[in-house]
C-alpha cells in the first residue's frame, strides 16, 4: 500500500472511530496501580500517592513493599528520587468502521512532574491493525537495535506508516467489545474463529490473533478442507482459481494432504518435489528449504547428499562461491569435487589469482583434485609486506582469548605469516596460500590444534567461520579424527561461544544509553 492510500485510510479512521463514552474509566482502571509510596528522608513520613494520606512506620526502608494502612494497596517504598519512577501500560480499543475491523493500540504513560508527589497521566495511540490490510505504526515510535520499543507522548498530530516487524501488539488488556456485533455482516461472520482457537490453544492465540488471519476468504476454505495447520498461512494461499494453482500441487494430493494434516513447509516440501511421499516430509523437515530449491533446481541434490554433504549453511556458502566458477549443475558428473567441497573451491580460487583461465574439461575437473589442488598452492605467493605481517599479528591479538587447552591438546589461533606458511607446509593443506587474506581481513579463523607434549609440530588445522566450525583437517587433508580429538573441538567450541556471549553481554552493560526527559515531552 502506497503511503498516500495510508494517509487517507488513517485520516478516515481518525473522523469516524471516536473513543468510547467510557475511556476514560478503562485508562483508570487499568492504570489503578501506578502508584507508589515515597518516604521523606528528613521527616520519614509516608505518603501514598493512591489514595494521597501519610502514615508512619519507622522499619519501612527503600525498595521495601508496603501496604497503605488508608486504601490497603501494597506498593513499592521510593525515596526522594520517586520524581525518576513513571509507569506505562499498553491497552487497546477494537472498532468497526463501516465494514472494516480496526484495532487501535494505546500506551498509558504515568509519571510525577517536578516536586509534585501526584501522579500524572496521558494516553497515546502509537498502532493499529487492520485484519486483511496490514499493520501500521505511528511516528512516535522509535526502535531500538534490540527490538525494544519507546513511544514518545509529545505529538498530537501523528503519521502513520506500514509496519513490518514481528509483534502481535494483541496481548494487553482490550476495552469491552461484542464479538457478535464486531464481525456481524462481515466476511468473518461465519469464519470458524472459535474452533480455530479451540484447536490450537496450546499457541497462545486470542480472539483478535485469529481475526487477523480469518479476515482472509482461504482461512474459511482451508478449514473445511481440514487443512487446519495451514489456517496460519490464510494470507499466503489466498489465491483464487484452481487447486493447483492456490496450492501448487495437483488435486489427487489432497486426500494425503488432510490424512497428514501438512504444515506450511510440508506444503512446500510436496510443491519442490511433486511427490506424496512422508518420507519425504520427515527426511527435509528441519532444512532449509532455500537450500534445498538451490540443489533441486540445479539437479544435484541426490549426489551432493551421497557425497555426505549436510544441507546447511556454511556448504551452501561454498558452493555458491563454487557457482562463481562453473555452473553447479556440472557437479553431477564430478562426485569428487562434491566431496571435497572446500579443497574444489579453493582450487577454483587459486586457479583465478594465478588467471589459468581454465575452461577444459580435465582442469576444471582434474581427475586427481588434491594433487592438483596442492601443485596450485606451491605457485600462490603472499605478499609478505610489513602492514601483512602487523595485520596478522592484530588479528592473532584479537583471537588469543579464544585460546584453550585440556590436559592433551591446546588450540590457539594462527599468530603469524610465517606460522601459517610453516603450518602450510607440514600439513601440506592450503592454509597459508589460500587463507591468510581472509584471516588478517577478518573474513574467517584459523587455529592450530597441538599436542601439549610436541608443541612446535603441526597436529590439526582448523577454521571457524559463520558461528561454527567450518573445516578441521588432520596433515595431507585426512580427517580421521580419534572421539578423543573430536570431544577436544567440541568442548572448545563451547568455549569460544561462552567467551563471544560473555563479551557481547559486557559491551551491552557498557553502552552509553540517552535517557530523554519523557516529562518535558509528555503534551
Amino acid at each position: 500500500m502506497k503511503q498516500e492510500k495510508i494517509d487517507i485510510l488513517m485520516k478516515k479512521i481518525d473522523r469516524k472511530c471516536k473513543l468510547p463514552k467510557y475511556w476514560d474509566e478503562f485508562i483508570e482502571e487499568h492504570s489503578s496501580h501506578h502508584h507508589l509510596i515515597i518516604k521523606d528522608s528528613k521527616t520519614k513520613e509516608l505518603f501514598c500517592t493512591h489514595c494521597e494520606k501519610t502514615f508512619n512506620d519507622k522499619t519501612v526502608k527503600v525498595r521495601d513493599y508496603v501496604v497503605c494502612p488508608h486504601c490497603k494497596k501494597e506498593l513499592k517504598v521510593y525515596g526522594m528520587n520517586y520524581y525518576k519512577k513513571y509507569f506505562i501500560q499498553s491497552v487497546i480499543l477494537v472498532q468497526r468502521m463501516d465494514k472494516q475491523i480496526v484495532i487501535r493500540v494505546f500506551e498509558i504513560y504515568s509519571y510525577f512532574k517536578d516536586n509534585d508527589k501526584k501522579i500524572t497521566r496521558h494516553c497515546i495511540e502509537y498502532a493499529r491493525i487492520l485484519p486483511k490490510i496490514g499493520k501500521f505504526i505511528g511516528n512516535n515510535v522509535a526502535i531500538g537495535m534490540y527490538g525494544d520499543m519507546v513511544v514518545y507522548h509529545g505529538y498530537k498530530e501523528l503519521q502513520w506508516y506500514k509496519y513490518r516487524g514481528q509483534r502481535h501488539f494483541t496481548n494487553y488488556p482490550t476495552y469491552p467489545y461484542n464479538k457478535k456485533r464486531l464481525i456481524k455482516s462481515t466476511n468473518l461472520e461465519y469464519a470458524p474463529i472459535a474452533e480455530f482457537l479451540d484447536r490450537f490453544s496450546y499457541y497462545g492465540y486470542n480472539y483478535l490473533d485469529a481475526l487477523q488471519l480469518a479476515a482472509y476468504e482461504s482461512f474459511e476454505l482451508l478449514w473445511k478442507m481440514k487443512l487446519y495447520n495451514l489456517c496460519f498461512y490464510s494470507k499466503t494461499l489466498n489465491k483464487s482459481g484452481s487447486f493447483q494453482k492456490r496450492f501448487g500441487v495437483p488435486k489427487s494430493f489432497l486426500s494425503f494432504m488432510q490424512e497428514k494434516n501438512i504444515t506450511y513447509k510440508d506444503l512446500q516440501l510436496l510443491q519442490l518435489f511433486q511427490k506424496a511421499d512422508i518420507q519425504i516430509l520427515q527426511k527435509y523437515k528441519w532444512i532449509n528449504i532455500n537450500y534445498l530449491k538451490v540443489l533441486v533446481k540445479e539437479q544435484i541434490l541426490d549426489e551432493f547428499e551421497s557425497a555426505g554433504n549436510s544441507i546447511d549453511c556454511t556448504n551452501m556458502t561454498v558452493l555458491k562461491e563454487i557457482g562463481k566458477f562453473i555452473p553447479l549443475r556440472k557437479l553431477k558428473n564430478y562426485p569428487k569435487g562434491l566431496k571435497e567441497l572446500y579443497i574444489y573451491r579453493d582450487y577454483l580460487k587459486m586457479a583465478k589469482e594465478l588467471t589459468l583461465n581454465y575452461k577444459s574439461k580435465k582442469d576444471l575437473f582434474p581427475r586427481n583434485l588434491i594433487a592438483r589442488h596442492d601443485k596450485l598452492q606451491k605457485r600462490i605467493k603472499v605478499d609478505e609486506d610489513m602492514e601483512t605481517q602487523f595485520a596478522a599479528y592484530l588479528r592473532y591479538l584479537e583471537l588469543s582469548k579464544y585460546t584453550y587447552k585440556d590436559d592433551k591438546y591446546i588450540i590457539f589461533p594462527a599468530p603469524s605469516i610465517d606460522d601459517l606458511k610453516d603450518e602450510g607446509d607440514q600439513q601440506e593443506n592450503c592454509v597459508y596460500s589460500s587463507y591468510t587474506q581472509p584471516y588478517i581481513k577478518g573474513e574467517t579463523e584459523i587455529y592450530f590444534i597441538r599436542k601439549l607434549d610436541d608443541i612446535k609440530h603441526s597436529f590439526i588445522t582448523l577454521e571457524y567461520r559463520y558461528g561454527r566450525v567450518s573445516q578441521k583437517e588432520l596433515s595431507h587433508h585426512s580427517k580421521d579424527f580419534t572421539e578423543e580429538q573430536l570431544e577436544f573441538i567440541d568442548k572448545w567450541a563451547g568455549f569460544r561461544n561462552f567467551i563471544e556471549q560473555k563479551e557481547k553481554y559486557n559491551n551491552k552493560q557498557k553502552t552509553k544509553v540517552i535517557k530523554y526527559n519523557l516529562k518535558k515531552m509528555v503534551a
